[in-house]
């Protein structure tokens, strides 16, 4: 971050609309493959946030989407999965979609920046993330995925990140550019 939080407060803007718009998107998507939503959870004393959405299709196959914090309060807690017992420091996805139809937690952490930065240094931070989550659901018996969703500042540097996209994947982590195609869900 610059001094007095010009650069760092600018990048947050820009990532904040960002992971609102795609996960406006995510569930537009889903509505698309015939989801429904039939639940949008709020922690009680804070209706303004949204931790999470519950979706189910005709043939009652469940999608769970969690939000931050949501991952811990309605997907975490309830299994009795305490991160406090393996880290000293918790991550916030910035969504988590689970299919039990699929087995399979997917994290999505998304980066947007207008300018350069060091965000685009937070993409190499994958194995340890991959390696926190599935620590995490290894007992419930659940894979987990990775994905990382990108702006368009990101798709117009591919060349110059062409290796750390390259790391990326040798660790197990995916990447989308603006959006992420639903066939690529395992739901």
């Amino acid at each position: 971050m610059k001094r007095g939080g010009v650069g760092g407060a600018k990048t947050q803007r820009a990532g904040a609309k960002f992971e609102t718009s795609t996960a406006e998107d995510l569930i537009k998507d889903l509505v698309k493959l015939g989801y429904d939503i039939i639940a949008e959870h709020r922690p009680i004393g804070n209706q303004r946030t949204v931790h999470g959405h519950t979706l189910v299709n005709s043939f009652k196959e469940t999608v769970e989407i969690y939000y931050q914090d949501g991952l811990y309060k309605l997907f975490y807690e309830p299994r009795d999965i305490d991160w406090k017992e393996h880290f000293s420091s918790r991550l916030k996805p910035d969504t988590a979609i689970y299919s039990a139809k699929s087995n399979v937690l997917t994290i999505v952490e998304k980066k947007q920046q207008e300018t350069e930065g060091s965000v685009a240094e937070k993409l190499q931070t994958c194995d340890y993330k991959l390696q926190y989550y599935r620590t995490l659901t290894n007992p419930l018996g659940i894979n987990v995925e990775l994905f990382w969703l990108l702006g368009s500042y990101f798709e117009d540097k591919q060349e110059s990140l062409r290796s750390v996209f390259e790391y990326m994947e040798s660790k197990g982590s995916r990447y989308f550019f603006k959006r992420i195609p639903t066939p690529e869900l395992k739901l």
